[in-house]
């Protein structure tokens, strides 16, 4: 049954009732510019961002019923009923058991509360939001009628406030300790899980909430393959040990990457490093506000482009970072530092930039910062040194 008049009881809210509505008061002019008297919500980076929902649960059933004028209401698994009580400000909530059709289930939450007649907007980008229960969920609404609601809290989270920046900025400490003990475990014998054991302790260990991506180590011809992490591979004298780390605060996160290197570099990997180094001063050089997201990812392509490197330089320079649930720290889908991209920077944006060359199957140089645009230029939130971390 609903809980319309949920006890307040104990909560443990992220942030302030004011941050969310005012956030809440930014998706609302946008449903309005819209026409939409209701979004349904079920991302949950969303979701947590408009009501502090904070659960490993995320992939259950999940939605946010937002109007213009009232409170929103919170339709979830009943197994999640506490969690939602404890972590949001809302006190209205309809709950569907585990042999219940939640179609039917949210049908029925809008319908009792008057809100399914209405004009309805409904996200069509969500995660766990299966094709089949959103044409379900469409037509049981209005078909045709029901309007596309996606995109309109992502572009309120494109930009933080300072409470999230207080944040990141303690996410971006955690994860500079995290790189700093990983670092130090890098030496020949070791493996890539030593080092993932430093990273994580010492991020965990220091107070970061539970990482929305493992530790990413890789080491000699496994760092030259993007997208796998550490694997019992011992270290071996002449390879390049990649390291990328996320720590996280109330789900906002930092994020850093770095290069290791047991011996003497040879004059390949000096050169790599210098060419990440400087398309990396260059990205962070560009970026201020008014400047369009495509002329940051030109000042890092060129350098590394002019290097001969481009063929190892096949993606974008950078990506937005804020809410996050595992497994992407990222929010590359809301703004990217991409080629061409004609997207403004704005203050309060703010990027992971993780320029690497990889030589496929033999090694790879990468290093990275997370930065925030400010009013005239932006700031390096992570601190750890920027260079090629030797091993001798």
């Amino acid at each position: 049954m609903a809980d319309k008049n949920a006890t307040e009881g104990w909560k443990d809210l992220a942030f302030p009732r004011e941050e969310y509505a005012a956030r809440l008061e930014k998706v609302r002019r946008t449903m309005a510019e819209r026409s939409i008297d209701v979004l349904l919500v079920f991302t949950a980076e969303n979701v947590n961002y408009l009501t502090g929902y904070d659960t490993i649960g995320y992939s259950s059933f999940l939605c946010l019923a937002v109007p213009l004028d009232r409170d929103p209401l919170m339709v979830i698994r009943e197994m999640e009923r506490g969690v939602a009580m404890s972590t949001t400000w809302l006190t209205d909530f309809a709950t569907t058991g585990d042999t219940d059709d939640p179609v039917e289930r949210t049908v029925d939450a809008l319908s009792t509360r008057g809100l399914a007649s209405r004009r309805i907007g409904i996200e069509a980008t969500a995660p766990f939001m299966t094709a089949r229960t959103w044409l379900r969920l469409k037509a049981a609404l209005g078909g045709d009628a029901v309007a596309d609601g996606s995109e309109i809290v992502e572009p309120v989270r494109a930009i933080k406030s300072a409470l999230e920046l207080e944040k990141i900025r303690r996410a971006c400490a955690l994860v500079d300790e995290g790189m700093a003990r990983a670092l130090e475990a890098v030496r020949e014998g070791a493996t890539e899980n030593d080092v993932a054991v430093a990273a994580y302790a010492a991020m965990v260990g220091g107070g970061s909430d539970p990482l929305v991506s493992q530790p990413i180590v890789t080491s000699g011809p496994r760092s030259g393959v993007a997208h796998t992490t550490f694997h019992h591979r011992r270290l071996e004298r002449g390879d390049t040990v990649l390291v990328e780390l996320g720590a996280c605060v109330s789900r906002y996160g930092g994020a850093l990457m770095r290069t290791a290197f047991i011996g003497e570099p040879a004059d390949e990997v000096l050169k790599m490093n210098d060419v990440v180094l400087r398309s990396l001063n260059g990205a962070i050089a560009a970026i201020k506000p008014g400047v369009t997201a495509g002329s940051v990812d030109e000042a890092c392509r060129r350098v590394i482009e002019e290097a001969g490197y481009e063929a190892m330089f096949r993606k974008r320079t950078g990506y937005s970072v804020g809410v996050a649930f595992a497994p992407d720290w990222g929010e590359g889908h809301i703004v990217s530092l991409r080629r061409d991209d004609p997207r403004l920077l704005e203050p309060g944006m703010v990027f992971h930039m993780p320029p690497a060359l990889r030589a496929f199957q033999r090694l790879c140089v990468g290093m990275s910062e997370t930065v925030v645009v400010t009013d005239n230029g932006c700031e390096v939130l992570t601190h750890h040194p920027r260079e090629l971390h030797v091993v001798r």
